[in-house]
C-alpha cells in the first residue's frame, strides 16, 4: 500500500514529466491524423475516409492517458479530483475560447435560420454532450436535414472527456482491488480493460448494423478506440522491451500501421462505420504506437522529427478546434461556396491561429498557475466558464425568439392578386416577375411555415416499432365520403389543404405517410435494421387499411431518390419503380379507389431559408436550373403511363419552375421551408388548383 501512495497522481507536474511524455512518433500521428481530418472537411472527395483522422487521436488519447494513469495510479477520490483538474485545464480554456468565438462569428455572420441550431449546438458543445445530441437529431427526419452547425466536431471532443471522465474510475476500481498484491495491479488493469474494450466493440458491431446515424456518434459504441489504446499502454513495457533490440521490425511495424491508416483515410467511405471496418485504422494507429520510437536512421521518426511535422503535431487539438468553424463560416462571409484558393488561405489562417492558441491558451493555462493552485479554482473555472460559454451560446436562441416574434403569423393578402402559385399558374399575372413585387413572409417564418403532419406524428419511420401513427381528420360519419394521403414527407405538405377541404365538404380525411421511406411493393436499401421489413409492411398495412376504411380517393406522391430498390443498378432505378408503380396503382383501384398523383416538386441544391436569410437583397441567388433541380418522379410516370380513367395527375411543376429555372420565391411566397419540402402558405395558394380535381373526382 505504501507503493500506491508514493506512485499517487498528488505528485504536481514537472518540466521533466512534460519532456518525457513527448514522443516523436505520437507527434507525427497526431500531425497525419489532424491532416486527414482537415483535408476530409476541406476536400472530402479527395480523402473520403479522411474523418478516421478521429479514431487515430482516440486510440493516442486512450494510450497516453492509460499511460499516465497506471504510472500514477489514483487510490482514492481526491486522486480523480486532481486529474480531472488536470483535463480541464489542458482542455477547456482553449474549447471555451472557441465556442464562444464562434458563437459570435455565428450571429455576425450566419443566416438567422442558423441561430437555433447552432446556439443549441453551442450549448451541448459546451457541457462535452453534442455527441448525444448529434445522435438524437440523426434519427429527426427534419433534424436530420439540417445543415451541420459550426460547433458539430464537438462530437468527439465529447466522447474523449466522457472517456476522461469515466475511466480513471475504472482504474481507481482496479488498484482499490489489488491493493494488497501491487505486483499483479498492471496485468489485472490489462485484464479489465479489455473487457470494456471487447464489450464495447460488440456493442458497436450490433449498433453499427441497426442503427448507423446513432451509432457514429454514441459513447458506447467509441469507447472501444480508446480503450484499444488503453490496452496497448497495460501491455506496452512488455511488447517495448521485446521490440527494442530489433529497429527491423520496428520499421515493418510501423510501415504496416502507416498503411493501415492512409489506407482508411483514402478509401473507407463511412458505411457501416465504426463497426468491424473500424479496427483497419485503429489496428494501423496500436502498431504504430506499439511498435515505440524509433532512432535508426531509417526511421518513420527520424524523417518526421522534423519541425513542420512535429509543430503540427504539437497544435493538432487546437487545429481541430479551429478548423470546422471556418468550414461553415467562411461560406456564409462570402456568400458562395469557397474556392481552392480561398481554402489553402483559410487552412493557413487555421494554423497560423492554431499556433497562438496553443501559445496564449492551452500553454498558459495547463500548469499548476494560475488555475491549479490551490485545485478548487479549476472547478471555479469549469462552473464559471461553463456558465459564461453557455450564456454565450443561449444569445442566438433568444434572439431568433425575438425575431419570431417580430413576424406576425404569414397572411396572404386577399386583395391583391397574383399571390404564391397565382403568379404562374394564373395566365393574367404570368407576364409578371415570378418572385412577386415584395416578399410576404421571412425565412424565419417560412422554417417554421411546416404541415400539421410532424407535430401530430402522422408519419411512420423506419426503425419506429409503431407501423401506424395514422392521424384522422374531418367528419366523423361512417357514412361520408372517405379520402386517403398516401405516399411520404413529400405528400405530407398537401396535408393542410386537404384537412381544411374535408372540413369544408364534411368528409373523413385519414393519412398513410412515411418519412424516410417510399412506399413500395418491393425492398428498398436500408442501413437501419429492420427498416426494410418495416417499409414493405408500411405499403401493404396501409393499402389494407384504406380498403378497410372504404377509401374513395387516394392523393399521393412520393420522393424516391434517395431510397434505392435493392439489388437493382443505379441507372436502372427509375424505370424499375416505374414498373413497380405499375402493379402497385391497380391494386388501389381494383379495391375502388380512385388515385389522384401528384408529381413531386423540384429539389433545391440548398437549404433554401438558409440561402434567402443570406440573400434577401438578392434572392434570385437562390433559384436553380430546372434541369438538375426537377428529379424523375416514377410514381407520377407510371400513372400518366396508365390508362385506366380513374388514376389521375396532377403536375405543379409550373408553379415553380419555367423551362430552365425553378424559383424558391413565388409570387411573394417562400416555396420551401428546408431543402425539398413545401411550405404550408404555398400549398394553401395551390388550393384554387388542387380542389376542383379532388371535388371532381369525389363528387
Amino acid at each position: 500500500m505504501t507503493d500506491l501512495k508514493h506512485r499517487s497522481m498528488e505528485k504536481p507536474e514537472t518540466s521533466t514529466d512534460k519532456a518525457e511524455a513527448v514522443r516523436v512518433d505520437i507527434q507525427w500521428m497526431r500531425a497525419l491524423a489532424v491532416g486527414l481530418v482537415i483535408l476530409f472537411h476541406f476536400w472530402p472527395t479527395w480523402v473520403q475516409g479522411g474523418f478516421v483522422g478521429v479514431d487515430i487521436f482516440f486510440v493516442i488519447s486512450g494510450f497516453l492517458i492509460t499511460s499516465h494513469l497506471l504510472k500514477k495510479p489514483p487510490t482514492h477520490a481526491r486522486d480523480l479530483v486532481v486529474f480531472w483538474g488536470r483535463r480541464i485545464r489542458r482542455l477547456l480554456p482553449a474549447a471555451f475560447t472557441v465556442i464562444i468565438l464562434t458563437m459570435i462569428a455565428v450571429l455576425v455572420f450566419g443566416p438567422n435560420t442558423q441561430w437555433q441550431g447552432n446556439g443549441w449546438s453551442g450549448v451541448y458543445s459546451a457541457l462535452y454532450v453534442e455527441n448525444w445530441n448529434l445522435a438524437w437529431t440523426s434519427v429527426d427526419y427534419l433534424g436530420a436535414a439540417d445543415p451541420p452547425t459550426a460547433l458539430q466536431h464537438y462530437w468527439s471532443l465529447s466522447v474523449e472527456e466522457q472517456f476522461y471522465l469515466l475511466w480513471p474510475i475504472l482504474i481507481l476500481a482496479i488498484a482499490l482491488i489489488v491493493r494488497k498484491n501491487w505486483a499483479f495491479f498492471r496485468v489485472a488493469a490489462g485484464v479489465g480493460i479489455s473487457l470494456v474494450v471487447v464489450a464495447s466493440l460488440a456493442w458497436s458491431v450490433y449498433f453499427t448494423s441497426v442503427n448507423p446515424p446513432q451509432a457514429y456518434f454514441v459513447t458506447p459504441t467509441r469507447m472501444w478506440e480508446l480503450g484499444a489504446g488503453a490496452a496497448l499502454a497495460a501491455a506496452y513495457p512488455v511488447i517495448a522491451s521485446r521490440l527494442a533490440p530489433h529497429p527491423f521490425v520496428k520499421l515493418i511495424a510501423v510501415t504496416v500501421g502507416v498503411v493501415m491508416m492512409a489506407w482508411s483515410g483514402f478509401f473507407l467511405t463511412g458505411e457501416a462505420f465504426p463497426g468491424w471496418i473500424a479496427v483497419i485504422p485503429i489496428m494501423g494507429a496500436l502498431v504504430v504506437i506499439g511498435a515505440g520510437p524509433g532512432e535508426h536512421r531509417w526511421s518513420f521518426d527520424t524523417i518526421l522529427r522534423l519541425r513542420p511535422f512535429q509543430l503540427l503535431g504539437d497544435i493538432s487539438y487546437s487545429v481541430y478546434l479551429w478548423h470546422w468553424p471556418f468550414v461553415i463560416i467562411v461560406p456564409w462571409v462570402l456568400g458562395h461556396e469557397m474556392t481552392f484558393v480561398i481554402k489553402v488561405v483559410v487552412i493557413a489562417v487555421v494554423l497560423v491561429l492554431s499556433w497562438l492558441s496553443k501559445t496564449l491558451i492551452e500553454d498558459r493555462f495547463r500548469g499548476m498557475r494560475p488555475l491549479g493552485q490551490p485545485l478548487r479554482r479549476t472547478f471555479i473555472f469549469l462552473v464559471v466558464g461553463m456558465a459564461i460559454t453557455i450564456g454565450v451560446s443561449v444569445v442566438p436562441l433568444f434572439m431568433v425568439q425575438e425575431a419570431g416574434k417580430s413576424n406576425d403569423p404569414v397572411v396572404i393578402p386577399t386583395a391583391v392578386s397574383c399571390i404564391g402559385a397565382a403568379a404562374r399558374l394564373d395566365p393574367a399575372c404570368r407576364a409578371g416577375d415570378p418572385h412577386g413585387t415584395e416578399l410576404l413572409m421571412t425565412p424565419l417564418q417560412a422554417a417554421e411555415d411546416i404541415n400539421v403532419n410532424y407535430a401530430d406524428g402522422c408519419s411512420w419511420g423506419p426503425g419506429e416499432p409503431q407501423l401506424f401513427p395514422a392521424c384522422i381528420y374531418g367528419s366523423s360519419d361512417a357514412d361520408a365520403p372517405q379520402i386517403a394521403l398516401f405516399g411520404n414527407s413529400h405528400a405530407a405538405p398537401y396535408l393542410d389543404a386537404l384537412i381544411e377541404l374535408a372540413d369544408e365538404q364534411e368528409w373523413g380525411l385519414r393519412t398513410y405517410l412515411a418519412s424516410g421511406c417510399a412506399p413500395s411493393l418491393l425492398p428498398l436499401a436500408f442501413s437501419l435494421a429492420g427498416a426494410q421489413q418495416g417499409c414493405l409492411d408500411f405499403t401493404t398495412q396501409a393499402i389494407q387499411g384504406m380498403k378497410d376504411h372504404g377509401t374513395q380517393l387516394v392523393v399521393m406522391s412520393a420522393y424516391t431518390r434517395d431510397y434505392p430498390l435493392v439489388d437493382i443498378p443505379a441507372e436502372n432505378q427509375v424505370d424499375a419503380f416505374a414498373a413497380m408503380y405499375t402493379d402497385l396503382l391497380p391494386m388501389l383501384v381494383g379495391a375502388g379507389m380512385h388515385v389522384l398523383v401528384i408529381r413531386d416538386v423540384p429539389y433545391p441544391s440548398h437549404t433554401v431559408v438558409d440561402c434567402l436569410a443570406e440573400h434577401l437583397d438578392n434572392i434570385g441567388v437562390c433559384d436553380g436550373p430546372r434541369s438538375s433541380w426537377l428529379l424523375p418522379d416514377p410514381l407520377f410516370e407510371a400513372a400518366q403511363q396508365s390508362h385506366d380513367l380513374r388514376i389521375t395527375t396532377l403536375d405543379f411543376t409550373d408553379a415553380m419552375c419555367d423551362q430552365e429555372t425553378c424559383w424558391v420565391v413565388v409570387g411573394g411566397i417562400i416555396v420551401y421551408f428546408n431543402q425539398g419540402h413545401l411550405t404550408s402558405t404555398f400549398v394553401h395558394t395551390l388550393r384554387p388548383y388542387l380542389d376542383p380535381a379532388i371535388l371532381a373526382v369525389v363528387d
